[in-house]
């Protein structure tokens, strides 16, 4: 039988990221992305793990979403005035607890229980449904969720699932003032015109990419790792 070293399982390790890049690279820039922040990622693994069993998240959703908002940058600062590797809004940084939206893990711990906590206003969608839901309510806010909502049940669609959601935020904006008076008395949406629906569309559809090819790269680690536990 073959002993099999640290440093020869460090080399297969190594190896088998570079072909799982190398696919990714050939498949889409997902991948790419992924390899070029994966210092940081590894960096971070440990603590976005902790906070993520913490509130019973998958890790790698809470990795997606850091690499989406931030690119693991600790001292990001969007043109609205969110912050830190989570980009967190100065209200919701103190809504969660977070004081030093630029200090990582503080950032990491309050966004995850954020998360966390936009995911539980979904209960009655399927998982699935429920974190793309949760994404979108990061991104866009969650009273435009509430109002895309209304107005999928107003048209007969189902408002507890994602593409429903997603296709009824199109009609949060002023060319849809005919619809908004049939659903509300005041003839707008409570939350106001959601101009950008389409980047908190794009956005879920970023997220869900990148965890998918995390979920893809730590599939190829473990079936690497799991053989050698018998050596």
């Amino acid at each position: 039988m073959v002993k099999i070293t640290k440093r020869i399982f460090v080399r297969i390790i190594v190896c088998t990221l570079l072909i799982g890049g190398l696919v990714a690279l050939v498949r889409d820039w997902n991948g790419v992305r992924l390899l070029a922040v994966s210092p940081k990622i590894l960096k971070y693994r440990r603590v976005i793990q902790k906070h993520a069993a913490i509130h019973q998240l998958d890790w790698r959703l809470v990795t997606a979403l850091i690499v989406q908002e931030s690119g693991f940058n600790e001292s990001a600062v969007s043109p609205a005035g969110a912050k830190g590797l989570m980009q967190l809004m100065p209200e919701t940084a103190k809504e969660v607890g977070v004081s030093d939206p630029f200090e990582a893990h503080e950032s990491i711990a309050g966004a995850t229980r954020y998360l966390r906590s936009l995911y539980d206003l979904y209960p009655e969608s399927s998982h699935p449904n429920r974190i793309r839901i949760a994404l979108a309510s990061y991104n866009g806010g969650r009273g435009h969720i509430k109002d895309a909502q209304k107005i999928a049940m107003h048209r007969q669609c189902k408002p507890h699932e994602w593409e429903s959601i997603r296709t009824n935020l199109g009609l949060l904006t002023e060319k849809d003032k005919k619809l908004h008076i049939e659903i509300w008395e005041a003839g707008v949406p409570p939350h106001g015109y959601f101009r950008g629906y389409n980047e908190t569309r794009h956005y879920v559809k970023r997220v869900m990419g990148y965890y998918d090819r995390l979920c893809y790269f730590s599939g190829i680690v473990r079936r690497v790792k799991s053989p050698l536990k018998t050596f």
